[in-house]
C-alpha cells in the first residue's frame, strides 16, 4: 500500500490536463436519487448514485442492499423511474451497476486524474440553485485493487465526487477506520470501469441481499441464541424443522440487524413482538412496524410445531397487503398467551376446519398459548428461559396501537455456542 501525505497524487504526464473536461451543470443531470422499499412497497430508505450510461447508474452496494425494489429520479424532482434490476456488483469495492427504465444522455465518465489533487468538489441542488461544495483531501491510498482519496469532511454516499476541473474523481464512500470512526473516502472512478466492462442480464434486487463477505457460523455449532433487553435477558433455541428461518435470524444476529430495536408491540396475556428496523431511531409519537430487512420469507406450517406459550413465531402483514401470504424477514413475536378450556378448543376447531392432537389439547390446556394462530403463521423456535420477562413486557402500558409507553430495547442478540 502506497500512501502519499497531503493528498498528493501523481498521474502519468500524459494525463495532466488543465481543460475544463465538462460542467458542473451538465454533471448534476447526471445524479441520480434512489427511492428504496421494501416487499410490500413500503419506503425503507434513501440513497444517492449517478448515471454512467444512458440506462446505467452505479452506487454503493451496500446502501441499496435489502432493497425489494428501487426507484431513480433526479435530485430534487418527483417522477420517479423503475430500476430494472442489478447488472454488476464487487463486494470488496462496495460497488452495484443498476438498469434503470430511464434513458438518460447526461451520464457520467471516469476521467484520467490530475497531477494533483488536494481538493474534490461535490454537487447539491436543494432547489433550483446549483451549490458546489470542496473538502480537502487528507491523503491518498493505492492498492492493486483500489486506490481512495480520504477526505476532511463527511459528504453522502453514493454521491460524485469532481476534480478541480469538472472531470469525475469518483464516488463516496463511508468507511469505519480501526476506531469505529465513520471517515469519508472517494473511491477512484477507474474503478468503476470494470464493473462497466462485465455486465450481465438484470437481476432482481432482492438477490443482493444475501451477497456479502461475511463468513456465517454454522447452526450445528449454536446451542441457542441470547436477547439481551434492558428490562433482563431471554433466550432463544430455534427449531431445525424451519431451516430457512433459522439460517436467516442467524445471519441477522451476525450482521446486528436486532442490536438497538425495540420491542414494539405487546398485547396483555397474548405476545410481545420486535424486529422492525424502523423503531432503531423513532421516537415517542412515531408509527413504527413497517419496516423489515427488505424481503419476506415463504410459509413454512410444519405439523406438530404449534403456538404454545413461548413460541417464537414470524408476523406478517394482512392478506390485502400481502398477496402471497408471505412471514417478514426479520420481525417476530413471543407467545405468553392464555389457557384455553376443551370448549373453547373445539369451537376454534370448526372456525378453522382443523384438529388438535391430544398433546396439543393438554398443552393449550394447561400451559397456554394462542391456538387461534395455528395454520396461519410460522413456528420457528421457542423461549427456553425468560418467559417472566415475556409475561412482564406483555403487561407494560401502552399507547394506541399497543406500542408500549416505555421503551423495551434489544441492546444486543447473542449467540450462545455449543
Amino acid at each position: 500500500m502506497v500512501a502519499c501525505a497531503g493528498g498528493s497524487k501523481k498521474a502519468p504526464e500524459e494525463n495532466a490536463d488543465d481543460e475544463p473536461r465538462g460542467s458542473y451543470h451538465s454533471n448534476i443531470s447526471g445524479m441520480a436519487e434512489l427511492h428504496l422499499s421494501d416487499h410490500y412497497t413500503r419506503p425503507v430508505g434513501k440513497a444517492f448514485g449517478f448515471y454512467v450510461g444512458p440506462e446505467t447508474v452505479v452506487t454503493n452496494l451496500s446502501e441499496i442492499q435489502g432493497a425489494y425494489r428501487v426507484r431513480v429520479a433526479a435530485p430534487g424532482t418527483t417522477q420517479q423511474y423503475k430500476v430494472e434490476g442489478y447488472t454488476a456488483y464487487d463486494l470488496d469495492l462496495d460497488l452495484v451497476v443498476l438498469k434503470v427504465d430511464r434513458k438518460n444522455s447526461a451520464f457520467l465518465s471516469p476521467v484520467p486524474p490530475i497531477d494533483t489533487v488536494d481538493t474534490l468538489y461535490t454537487l447539491l441542488r436543494p432547489s433550483t440553485d446549483l451549490l458546489v461544495s470542496k473538502t480537502t483531501v487528507r491523503s491518498f491510498q493505492e492498492t492493486d485493487s483500489s486506490g481512495y482519496y480520504r477526505l476532511s469532511a463527511r459528504l453522502e454516499s453514493g454521491k460524485p465526487a469532481f476534480y478541480t476541473d469538472h472531470g469525475l474523481a469518483g464516488i463516496i464512500q463511508k468507511q469505519v477506520d480501526e476506531g469505529g470512526e465513520t471517515m469519508t473516502r472517494v473511491l477512484e472512478g477507474k474503478w468503476i470501469k470494470p464493473l462497466l466492462d462485465n455486465q450481465e442480464s438484470p437481476q432482481a434486487l432482492i438477490g443482493l441481499s444475501n451477497k456479502s463477505n461475511t463468513v456465517y457460523p454454522s447452526y450445528q455449532t449454536i446451542r441457542g441464541f441470547r436477547m439481551v433487553t434492558n428490562m433482563g435477558n431471554i433466550t432463544l433455541r430455534l427449531y431445525n424443522e424451519t431451516p430457512e428461518y433459522r439460517d436467516n435470524f442467524i445471519k441477522l444476529v451476525t450482521d446486528q440487524f436486532y442490536d438497538s430495536l425495540t420491542v414494539h408491540r405487546v398485547i396483555r396475556g397474548f405476545l410481545i413482538q420486535t424486529g422492525a428496523a424502523d423503531t432503531r431511531d423513532a421516537g415517542p409519537q412515531d408509527v413504527v412496524g413497517w419496516r423489515g430487512p427488505g424481503y419476506t420469507l415463504p410459509m413454512n406450517i410444519v405439523p406438530g410445531i404449534f403456538h404454545k406459550r413461548g413460541a417464537i413465531a414470524a408476523s406478517k402483514l394482512p392478506d390485502a397487503k400481502n398477496p402471497k401470504d408471505e412471514s417478514d424477514g426479520s420481525q417476530f413475536y413471543i407467545v405468553s398467551g392464555r389457557v384455553f378450556t376443551e370448549k373453547e378448543l373445539d369451537d376454534l376447531e370448526e372456525q378453522k376446519g382443523i384438529r388438535y392432537t391430544a398433546e396439543q389439547r393438554n398443552v393449550y390446556g394447561t400451559q397456554g398459548g394462542a391456538p387461534h394462530l395455528d395454520g396461519d403463521y410460522t413456528v420457528f423456535g421457542e423461549v427456553t428461559t425468560g418467559m417472566e420477562l415475556v409475561d412482564r413486557i406483555s403487561l407494560l402500558e401502552t399507547y394506541q396501537g399497543d406500542r408500549p409507553v416505555k421503551d423495551v430495547r434489544v441492546l444486543r442478540m447473542e449467540f450462545i455456542y455449543r
